[in-house]
């Protein structure tokens, strides 16, 4: 009894082990890189600086849409940036290797708050059905007491659970 149980078990893992699409997943991700910024204020240093991107993310209903939340920090010579972000990521590709494109509200709120839009693409490979490696580029403009232009490069890990 106890053989077919585990047979059983392990069969439907198995089955699970075969799956790359995003459909039902709630997801993490964490991503070091580098950035350009570009701003009309004079009390921000401009130029190439470090950043990260935090945040998760859930599927929405087709395995090709989903919404997510982000946190961007940016760092260069003592100033520090942080922007959250907000939009929908479409990805293209069945199997192991993805493309994507997103659309985000990019809102800066240190050292100023900023409002804008954020548009990114990339490419992920899944590393299994619950991890995946990626790498992205961003462009994001800032509007509010000033201008800001901002790019960024950034490649990282994204770990699924598929629970919806």
């Amino acid at each position: 009894m106890r053989a077919a149980a585990l047979g059983a078990l392990l069969s439907i893992s198995a089955g699970a082990g075969e799956r790359f699409d995003h459909q039902g997943a709630l997801w993490a991700l964490a991503a070091p890189g580098a950035g350009l910024t570009l701003t009309s204020s004079t009390s921000t240093p401009n130029g190439i600086r470090w950043c990260a991107l935090g945040g998760g993310g859930a599927a929405l209903g087709s395995e090709r849409l989903e919404a997510l939340g982000l946190v961007r920090v940016t760092g260069r010579t003592g100033a520090l940036e942080v922007a959250g972000l907000a939009g929908l990521r479409t990805s293209f590709g069945d199997e192991r290797w993805k493309t994507f494109a997103d659309l985000q509200l990019a809102v800066t709120v240190v050292p100023q708050l900023l409002l804008g839009p954020r548009f990114g693409v990339g490419v992920q490979y899944e590393v299994s059905p619950v991890a995946g490696a990626f790498c992205q580029a961003a462009l994001q403009v800032g509007l509010g007491s000033v201008l800001a232009i901002a790019g960024d490069v950034s490649c990282g890990v994204q770990l699924r659970t598929y629970v919806l």
